[in-house]
């Protein structure tokens, strides 16, 4: 049986009715949105490094 838990509130859920964003289950769209959210935020902040280029 597949189960894991949703990053925002630790709460079980089951593959078959998570919302996936990111690779990651979720239990309600509302957490799958403020995920979204966050990591947006989380990656505007992040200085972009550079390459070899």
């Amino acid at each position: 049986m597949f189960e894991k838990h949703c990053p925002v509130c630790g709460m079980d859920v089951k593959k078959e009715t998570a919302i996936k964003r990111f690779g990651k289950y979720f239990c309600s769209e509302e957490h799958a949105g403020r995920f979204t959210q966050q990591e947006t935020e989380r990656k505007a902040k992040e200085p972009r490094g550079g390459g070899c280029c």
